[in-house]
Parts: C-alpha cells; sequence; structure tokens
C-alpha cells in the first residue's frame, strides 16, 4: 500500500494489522519475493544488484541481506513452510471440537443453494473446516481458501479422517479475485470483518456461477455478568468493549451494506435473504482455548501459561449450568443476478432457535 505522500508500507492481513514501512531497497526486495511462489534469497539479491547498479557491488550486496533478514525478523518475509496468520495447527483440535459449526446453519445453507454430487463449493477463510466439512458431506467438490497452513493442513487430515474430500488453497482471501473459478456456492463465516471486502466482494462476483450463492455468516457471544468467562468474552472486557446496538441490527445493517457494496461494484450479484439464529451452548475453557490466539493474550500483557490456569480454576469453581452462553448467528444469502433492491428497510424475523451443535 502507498500513503498520500508515497510512502510505501505491507500491512498484516489480521488484527492487529501491523504495518512495516518500507525503504526503496525493502520496497523492491519485497516485489522480487512477491512473485507467484515466491523466490530464493540469491536470486532475489541478485536481481537486485542488477536494478540498483550500485558503484561498490559487495557493500551494497550485505545491504540487501541485512536487509531481507530485517524483513524476515518483522514477519514481512516468510519462509515456504511459515505461518502467515495468528491461527495455526495447535488450536486446530480445540476450534475444531469446542467451536462446532452449526449442524441447523450447514443444513439450511446446503438446502437454499441446491449443494449436491455436481456443485462445486468454496468455503472463505474456513478455519480448520468447521463449515467446509458439513458441506463436503453433501458435495465431493469442496475448497477452502485459508491464509493459515496449520489449518488448511488441519482441514484436510480431519476431511480425510472422516472419509472425505476437501481441497485446500492456501492463500488470503483478499485476493479472491486473482483466483480462477466457477462456485455454485461461496460461504464466508465468522470472518469477513477480517478482510478487506471490497476486495473479496469482488472475488465473489468474479467466481460465482451464474445463479450462485453468497453465504455471509456473523456470530455474536453473549454471556451474563454472573458467566466465570464474562471478564474476557462479555460484553466489557480488556480486549475491548461489544458494541451496545442490539445484533439485529447490526446484522442487518451489514447485510444492507453488503448489497450496496455489490452494487457499487458494478456486479450483478443482489441480496436475497438475511436469517436470525440462536443457540444456547457451553462457553468454556474448550471454546475460550479455540478462541483466544496468542495475539490476543500478548495484548493483555500477561503470561498465557498464568492467563489459562486462572481461566481454568474460574470455570472449575463455577456453579452448575454457569457456563452456558447464548451464541446469536446471522445468515445473509446473496445471489448471482438477483435484483439489486434498495435494502435501506430489511429487517429479519424474529431468531430462530437452534439446537447445538
Amino acid at each position: 500500500m502507498h500513503a498520500a505522500d508515497g510512502a510505501c508500507f505491507v500491512m498484516q492481513e489480521a488484527e492487529p494489522y501491523a504495518q512495516y514501512w518500507l525503504t526503496e531497497r525493502e520496497r523492491l526486495v519485497f516485489a522480487l519475493f512477491g512473485r507467484k511462489g515466491g523466490a530464493g534469497v540469491r536470486g532475489v539479491v541478485d536481481a537486485l544488484l542488477i536494478l540498483r547498479a550500485p558503484r561498490d557491488a559487495e557493500a551494497e550486496r550485505g545491504r540487501i541481506e541485512r536487509a531481507i533478514a530485517g524483513m524476515r525478523g518483522a514477519g514481512v518475509l516468510t519462509e515456504p513452510d511459515g505461518e502467515l496468520s495468528r491461527y495455526g495447527a495447535a488450536m486446530a483440535r480445540d476450534y475444531l471440537e469446542h467451536r462446532p459449526f452449526p449442524r441447523a446453519l450447514a443444513g439450511r445453507i446446503i438446502a437454499r443453494a441446491g449443494i449436491g454430487e455436481e456443485s462445486r463449493v468454496l468455503d472463505l477463510a474456513s478455519g480448520p473446516g468447521s463449515l467446509a466439512l458439513q458441506l463436503a458431506q453433501a458435495c465431493p467438490n469442496v475448497s477452502i481458501m485459508e491464509l493459515s497452513r496449520g489449518f488448511c493442513a488441519a482441514a484436510q487430515a480431519e476431511a480425510a479422517a472422516r472419509g472425505l474430500r476437501i481441497t485446500a488453497i492456501n492463500e488470503s482471501c483478499n485476493r479472491l479475485a486473482q483466483h480462477e473459478g466457477s462456485y455454485h456456492a461461496i460461504t464466508i463465516s465468522q470472518a469477513l470483518h477480517w478482510l478487506d471486502q471490497a476486495q473479496v466482494c469482488q472475488g465473489v462476483s468474479r467466481n460465482l456461477a451464474p445463479g450462485g450463492r453468497f453465504f455471509v455468516i456473523d456470530a455474536a457471544i453473549s454471556l451474563p455478568d454472573a458467566h466465570p468467562l464474562s471478564y474476557i468474552l462479555g460484553d466489557r472486557t480488556p480486549l475491548g468493549d461489544k458494541s451496545a446496538v442490539p445484533f439485529a441490527v447490526q446484522a442487518a445493517e451489514r447485510f444492507r451494506r453488503l448489497g450496496q457494496l455489490f452494487a457499487g461494484l458494478g456486479t450483478v450479484v443482489g441480496g436475497v435473504e438475511l436469517g436470525l439464529y440462536r443457540q444456547v451452548r457451553p462457553i468454556d475453557e474448550g471454546f475460550a482455548r479455540a478462541f483466544l490466539s496468542r495475539t490476543h493474550l500478548a495484548g493483555l500483557g500477561t503470561d498465557a501459561a498464568a492467563f489459562w490456569q486462572d481461566l481454568a480454576l474460574r470455570c472449575a469453581s463455577a456453579a452448575p449450568g454457569a457456563g452456558m452462553g447464548v451464541l446469536e448467528w446471522s445468515v445473509m444469502e446473496f445471489r448471482e443476478g438477483a435484483p439489486q433492491d434498495d435494502l435501506a428497510g430489511i429487517s429479519a424475523a424474529p431468531a430462530q432457535e437452534i439446537a447445538f451443535p
């Protein structure tokens, strides 16, 4: 990206969206490594020496190598087997076990999109595949696009263990528009807020088959003050305060904004339906481990081992039933070729109760 004065920087694609400002030398290094498939260090150094044509090639070689080392140390450049996301394999098992995607919502998506044996489905920012695995039970042609290498591997391993098949695309969903595909259904659950929505919507419109459906699923945690984890997952916590606007109102506003975005981008994707759902479920230590990354804990300025020990004690000492909470869900449905109606007055029917999981 470029600032108003022309200065160049790269930005982390997930919270906390850290910025790294590039010198001219670093900008060229980043561009050379940024080709599809990456590049080797020696090739980049040699290419940059040709581009810059320095008087003292050996001194410049040293400066380039130091620039590369600094960028690697900051995470701007990663090794081929490095992790690009704040989430990784260590969280995958907890995520699959303690944050299962609701079966009722997966079934509704399958029914609404008419997903079957001949369908092609893409799940964006899929995590370790909680939704994709359920879609794969109805369709053998399910792909995921996920930034975390650990999550990609976990989703494929879990699919194989269940006798299912999932194709993993280890890529940022911000680059969906550069992907070549034709999908009957594209889904994204609890992740669109991490991404550049304009780029995602452009990519969706490019990759949806005629009449294809796009589903955006959001969720919000609701805990009573007496819940043992309300101090960290409740309305007011060290991680930030939640909006006081009711979830249903927030969902209607998001649905309207996305409809406007599709229209503003000149696509032929229009809003079809907004559904609200309410799920009573345990919000316990396992859920917290599947929700809070090392980046979250680093932001708290606390020792991770001490944090998890304290959290476990809170859960263990809670009264029976005190660990139950509510997940509010919204499912926004868009369709290629649907009329782009004015969604300003959109509202959803009262939330439907759904079972856990």
